[in-house]
């Protein structure tokens, strides 16, 4: 499979028969092959993870998997030219077998949901905004909860062999920056790593994987260090 780096927490994923495209919000992507069918993946209606102008894509051959908590007028789906029959809506705890492909989607911690897809005989994960996220300055108890409420999700994962992940790395969580994409590598079986939701703080990779805890899954790491970076995964 070929992987293309956008920017922030999209990626495109191309395999043999298909196309993925993760939490795409506007701006340029990659040339696509429109001859193969393109599934377009939106975890959630924050405007670092979701835009209507997803929809220019069109509908031919394009199918949309979005979080529940995106939602459009019927004026804008009109204007836009939303066939709803291409457009599925799930909350988290859901599957959907939709053209070869298998989806489960997991509770976010923050707001939608995280994507587990089967393809093609891969397995790939898209975190969302699915992440241990502890803040200083909050309350104890609102980041012990944060801390129960993501690893119960990820628990529902440990029974998988993830081909490819893409993982939380957020530099604003300052000394706890390492706390959920750790504890996933160290609990769930995932052979590549893709770190993102990095806000183009590309060092953050580095400092993780020259830090002593990464050490037992740094070799699984892919350091995103550029938008368009492109990845060839066998």
């Amino acid at each position: 499979m070929n992987i293309t780096f956008v920017y922030h927490s999209c990626f495109l994923v191309e395999l043999e028969g298909c196309s993925l495209l993760f939490d795409w919000y506007g701006g340029d992507l990659p040339e696509l092959d429109r001859s193969k069918p393109l599934y377009v993946f939106n975890s959630h209606h924050h405007g670092d993870h979701y835009s209507p102008e997803i929809f220019t894509l069109g509908m031919e051959n394009t199918w949309y998997i979005l979080g529940s908590c995106i939602r459009l007028s019927a004026k804008r789906k009109a204007a836009l030219g939303i066939d709803e029959e291409r457009v599925f809506r799930l909350g988290g705890g859901r599957e959907l077998t939709l053209e070869g492909l298998h989806i489960t989607t997991l509770h976010s911690t923050d707001s939608g949901v995280a994507f587990l897809v089967e393809a093609e005989g891969k397995t790939l994960f898209h975190a969302g905004d699915l992440q241990w996220w502890h803040w200083e300055g909050e309350p104890d108890q609102w980041n012990r909860e944060m801390e129960r409420d993501f690893k119960r999700e990820i628990r529902k994962l440990e029974d998988q062999t993830i081909d490819v992940a893409f993982l939380v790395l957020d530099p604003r969580q300052e000394g706890d920056y390492w706390l959920g994409f750790d504890w996933i590598m160290n609990h769930v079986a995932i052979r590549n790593a893709f770190p993102m939701h990095s806000w183009e703080a590309f060092w953050i990779t580095k400092k993780l994987m020259s830090d002593p805890r990464s050490e037992g899954y740094r070799d699984k790491i892919h350091p995103v260090l550029y938008h368009g970076q492109q990845f060839a995964i066998k």
